[in-house]
């Protein structure tokens, strides 16, 4: 760990920052959210319109679709840029949102889709469990992996995901310790932590 980090860690808050994973997440939500507002527009300008379709209606509603998908777009992005970021201070941990859905409610209303713009908040003394978690994705040369460190505790569990074993790894060092400072137990250096109460 550099001097800076140590400063860091010791001082203000720490931020771990996976930019190619909140470039991929933002593009991604992005583009299905354009996807969805044209298709949808599309469908209902040919379900109202049959025949008669004029090109003005379609090129505003392309246009306004493009228009919402990229605030909704900067709004991902200043979520996902933002990073991990640890506080020792205030022995606080907020990170991107990127959780399953927990109910029917939260899939028909597409939760996990719009929880990408937002933040959360987690006190770090809740922390009860850290779990490493590597995911294949794809088949034959597409075939790729997701990091993935899994939290549990008082408030549930959450996923934090990362582009990188190197990112996930050095998260998951910095949370140790800073767990470490806050509950004062030392982990294991087991990939899966378990913190006794």
């Amino acid at each position: 760990m550099s001097r800076a980090h140590r400063r860091s860690l010791h001082g203000k808050a720490y931020t771990v920052v996976d930019i190619w994973h909140a470039i991929r997440v933002t593009f991604g939500c992005w583009l299905a959210m354009l996807a969805g507002l044209t298709a949808l527009g599309l469908l209902l300008i040919l379900l109202l319109l049959s025949d008669f379709s004029p090109v003005l209606w379609i090129s505003i509603w392309l246009c306004g679709s493009l228009l919402a998908s990229s605030l909704f777009g900067w709004r991902v992005w200043q979520a996902q840029s933002a990073g991990i970021r640890l506080d020792p201070e205030s022995a606080t941990l907020s990170f991107s949102a990127d959780d399953l859905e927990n109910s029917l409610h939260d899939i028909l209303s597409l939760r996990r889709f719009f929880d990408h713009a937002h933040r959360i908040q987690i006190a770090i003394d809740e922390i009860q469990r850290l779990d490493n978690d590597t995911q294949r994705v794809g088949q034959g040369r597409s075939r790729r992996r997701r990091y993935r460190l899994n939290l549990s505790g008082d408030f549930g569990s959450y996923q934090l995901m990362f582009s990188h074993k190197q990112k996930r790894d050095e998260c998951r060092a910095l949370l140790a310790q800073v767990i470490r400072r806050v509950k004062g137990r030392g982990p294991s250096f087991d990939a899966n932590i378990a913190f006794s109460e």
